[in-house]
């Protein structure tokens, strides 16, 4: 008795120290992240009163504005740990880091052709003269780096604990947020909100920046932009929904989450301003509805941020006034609701697709007939099939099994919809000669309407599987995942290949691929081989069901790659199978084995479940 109470004592004296010791290592790693953002932002600034290339001058006097940009979120990072809210300011830095990557590849386009980059706060062209980068280009990109550090340390001093802070916060919501339950209710009422209003600030940053009169500085939408632009405002527009959806699911405290959006917001808005700006104060220039419909999102997602959790005592005494005798209920979308949205965005996809097949891509403005795409019909085909699956989204009993196949086959308009442009970007690339038709607008809004049903479907499928109380195992791979391992290496290895790889060939034709004659249809192929490359890993650590359905729609993409060449093989000359075309059937072949492993797994399931519950 004596030795064991000499033992618990030793342990009490221990455990306060540990723990006293990680949160003294965790303060420091924020102290830290805070430096090197401080840095981030003096480069940044820096940046921006000197030329980003050689002999030229921004369009006005953007230096303040930027300025107060580059230092806004280490300054609210700053004051949000001067009010002991540590978890809010590590949130606010990695929420900002998250969009570092894109506007580093954005910046990129003044080194590629700065002539042909639409940022008139940072260089206004006043002729068509390749100019060399000068240092102020260097200090932004070397700003961008810092910022993405200061984020990887911030989110390292997070840690996914429940809290930073050294002793008893001084935060006048300690309560709620310490309360499990009322942060579990706050992220599943806030959820699809905060997803779908990243996505409206990811199409308005995709969207043209300004109107323009000046022959020099040209008002192009993202996909009318030169490769690197294009990029940029890519990753970007991923980078919203994704980090904002991992912000508000992260196992951290809620002021993580609610830090991380304002971040993101922060973030979009120094996108969007200086061309709010752009348009307000320059002649030539007008102001479009691309970096409003941005700012629109980014004050949503501080919306967002600026509410937060009920403890159990506040959601209980709300609804003993709402409702008396009725418990505290969550206000998350139901999952048939959210299967219907997700089915209507769909189907919404698939008419916005089918029109932008059917319209003209290019204008000649005279009785001269405008070449058509090849691929216009494998974006009908594409559009068609997310519209079917679609449809189905809307009969409850077979919703649930055909949302992973649509939250694969999605990526078939990306892929479609880019080689579709690529048609009105190279015809267009010649001033004077054609100008972009009606059908560039209906494509570009099948892409982005594409997308959001992919964040949809993502959301979804996180209600259905709280509804199943069903977790994938801790990321471990579950036992049909290690039956399907030979099949599901197969498929990636072929999947890869296959989107690398021409489908078509023909004498006068090359088509362009991942790592030879990159072109704008490139990004779409690249996004096709990421998704699915990301579905076939999912499915080793995912339920039997899902696992087959997310095959499926890795299957029904590949076909869809293998189907461009006797959908566009009319409107190229001498075409002919290229080696992508067998790569991909072959890949389809080694998806739809996968899913039949996991089927039958399912079932193998199914059987031992009955089993045991007769006994």
């Amino acid at each position: 008795m004596i030795g064991s109470s000499a033992g618990d004592a030793v342990v009490s004296r221990v455990k306060p120290s540990s723990a006293a010791q990680e949160r003294s290592a965790d303060s420091a790693t924020l102290l830290s992240a805070l430096v090197v953002a401080g840095l981030a932002a003096s480069l940044l600034a820096a940046g921006a009163a000197v030329p980003v290339v050689a002999g030229a001058e921004p369009a006005f006097a953007s230096a303040p504005l930027l300025d107060v940009l580059a230092f806004l979120p280490v300054a609210v990072a700053i004051a949000l740990v001067l009010s002991s809210r540590r978890a809010a300011a590590a949130g606010v830095l990695v929420g900002a880091a998250a969009l570092a990557p894109g506007r580093l590849v954005l910046d990129l386009q003044f080194v590629a052709d700065p002539s042909m980059a639409s940022r008139p706060e940072l260089y206004m062209p006043g002729d068509l003269v390749t100019r060399a980068p000068a240092a102020g280009l260097w200090l932004l990109l070397a700003g961008h780096l810092a910022a993405a550090v200061a984020g990887l340390l911030a989110l390292r001093a997070v840690g996914g604990k429940p809290t930073l802070a050294v002793g008893t916060p001084a935060s006048s919501e300690p309560s709620a947020d310490s309360d499990e339950e009322g942060v579990q209710r706050w992220r599943q009422r806030w959820l699809l909100v905060v997803v779908v209003t990243a996505v409206v600030a990811a199409c308005g940053l995709l969207m043209a920046p300004f109107g323009s009169e000046d022959v020099y500085l040209l008002g192009r939408n993202a996909f009318e932009g030169p490769a690197a632009a294009m990029a940029g405002h890519l990753l970007l527009a991923c980078a919203l929904p994704v980090g904002a959806a991992f912000l508000i699911t992260s196992s951290a405290t809620a002021d993580f989450a609610r830090g991380g959006l304002a971040g993101l917001a922060v973030g979009v808005t120094a996108l969007a301003a200086p061309h709010v700006v752009s348009g307000a104060s320059l002649e030539a220039v007008d102001l479009s509805s691309g970096p409003v419909v941005a700012l629109a999102g980014a004050a949503g997602l501080l919306a967002v941020a600026a509410t937060r959790p009920r403890g159990r005592a506040e959601a209980a005494a709300l609804t003993d006034h709402d409702q008396p005798g009725h418990a505290p209920q969550a206000s998350v979308p139901g999952q048939l609701r959210l299967q219907l949205v997700t089915g209507i965005l769909a189907t919404l996809t698939a008419v916005v697709a089918v029109i932008g097949s059917f319209t003209a891509q290019i204008s000649t403005g005279s009785s001269v007939e405008a070449p058509e795409s090849p691929a216009r019909w494998l974006l009908l085909a594409s559009g068609l099939l997310v519209g079917v699956l679609g449809v189905t989204m809307f009969v409850p009993a077979v919703a649930a099994a055909v949302r992973p196949v649509l939250s694969v086959a999605w990526v078939g308009v990306l892929v479609a919809g880019t080689a579709v442009l690529d048609t009105a970007i190279t015809a267009t690339g010649v001033p004077g000669t054609m100008s972009a038709g009606p059908g560039v607008l209906w494509t570009w809004l099948a892409m982005f309407a594409a997308v959001v049903t992919a964040c949809c479907s993502a959301v979804t499928g996180i209600v259905e599987r709280e509804n199943a109380e069903a977790t994938m195992v801790g990321g471990a791979i579950t036992r049909a995942g290690l039956n399907m391992l030979t099949p599901l290496a197969a498929a990636a290895i072929l999947a890869v290949a296959a989107f690398g790889m021409p489908v078509v060939v023909a004498p006068d034709y090359v088509e362009p691929g991942l790592w030879s004659d990159f072109g704008t249809p490139s990004w779409g192929l690249l996004a096709g081989a990421i998704t699915v490359l990301a579905v076939l890993a999912l499915a080793t650590i995912s339920r039997s069901a899902r696992a087959a359905g997310l095959l499926v729609g890795v299957a029904a993409v590949l076909g869809l790659r293998a189907a461009a060449l006797p959908l566009g093989e009319g409107h190229i000359a001498g075409a002919g199978a290229g080696p992508g075309l067998w790569l991909a059937l072959a890949g389809a072949t080694a998806a739809m084995i996968a899913a039949g492993i996991a089927v039958a797994d399912a079932r193998s399931a199914r059987g031992r479940a009955d089993v045991e519950g007769q006994r």
